[in-house]
């Protein structure tokens, strides 16, 4: 089986989010995807299902211990590489065909440095939070004392967001993987999403970390599927400021520093003040190699 790695939200080799991708996956069951996945060893794997340039781009996504509905950095990496090979035209407007849906993908051309996918990212409801914050900041090396209270800890589809107050204790975190995995998995929840609003480049909105142990990841360098709607939750809050008759703000999101893996994901968030409607990711990414993988 062919297979490339990527690292995607940078353009510099070991950094970002590394993902598996292989582009001939038809053939393929998903007993095989999992295994494949699992043997990749990245965050995430993403399989084509479809000829590119033949209607839309179909996807799957599978961690090393499960499958899932979408990824952001994995699909930045699949565009990213169908650009590289002149599969896609840059610039160009697709659709994505995945578990969480149908998905707009743009790929927009940049000089000197291949292509910037932007993908509008999966809507979830946000509801309260189903577990104590003083069972789950213990669980991940921190205290409740470090969480922003100006903030709402809530939930999103299949993960928690935690606003924090510095990123010194941002970075310091320490999750207990396993501990964590057990109280996650009975509310149908994946992983932890923390982010602070003190970063560390001045043009950016946010610095977070995500630890999904439920998926077999003890922590995702830089999350492009928590990105969006992180944009969503700080323009419901206010933190980015959407003008009254209606507007797109963009802001850039932080992730990956604490772990030597630095990511930048750009953000654009459309709708009206305190009221977004959409959001999209941005990324570009890097090929690091191509391989033959047996299973």
């Amino acid at each position: 089986m062919q297979m490339t790695i990527v690292d995607a939200f940078t353009k510099t080799p070991g950094e970002g989010n590394r993902a598996g991708v292989v582009l001939d996956a038809a053939g393929l069951d998903a007993e095989a995807m999992q295994r494949i996945a699992a043997v990749v060893g990245a965050s995430e794997t993403a399989f084509l299902l479809s000829p590119p340039g033949e209607g839309p781009v179909r996807l799957r996504y599978f961690a090393p211990a499960t499958e899932i509905p979408f990824c952001g950095h994995a699909t930045v990496a699949t565009f990213h590489l169908l650009a590289e090979r002149g599969l896609l035209k840059s610039p160009g407007t697709y659709r994505l065909e995945c578990a969480a849906g149908p998905l707009d993908v743009e790929l927009e051309s940049l000089e000197m440095r291949g292509a910037r996918a932007w993908i509008v990212t999966p809507r979830q409801p946000w509801v309260e939070s189903p577990v104590p914050l003083e069972t789950v900041m213990p669980l991940l090396g921190g205290t409740v004392e470090m969480v922003d209270r100006s903030l709402p800890v809530l939930r999103t589809g299949y993960r928690l967001v935690v606003p924090m107050r510095r990123r010194e204790d941002v970075w310091n975190l320490s999750p207990q993987s396993r501990a964590l995995a057990e109280v996650l998995r009975p509310q149908g929840l994946n992983g932890v999403y923390v982010f602070t609003r003190e970063t560390k480049d001045a043009s950016s909105v946010a610095h977070s970390r995500y630890f999904p142990p439920v998926i077999g990841v003890a922590e995702d360098p830089v999350t492009g599927a928590a990105a969006g709607p992180l944009g969503m939750y700080l323009a419901t809050q206010g933190v980015l400021t959407l003008p009254a008759e209606g507007g797109t703000v963009r802001a850039r999101i932080e992730q990956g520093d604490a772990i030597g893996k630095p990511g930048r994901i750009e953000v654009e968030v459309t709708g009206r003040a305190g009221a977004p409607e959409r959001a999209r990711i941005g990324g570009v990414a890097v090929t690091v190699f191509e391989g033959t993988l047996r299973v």
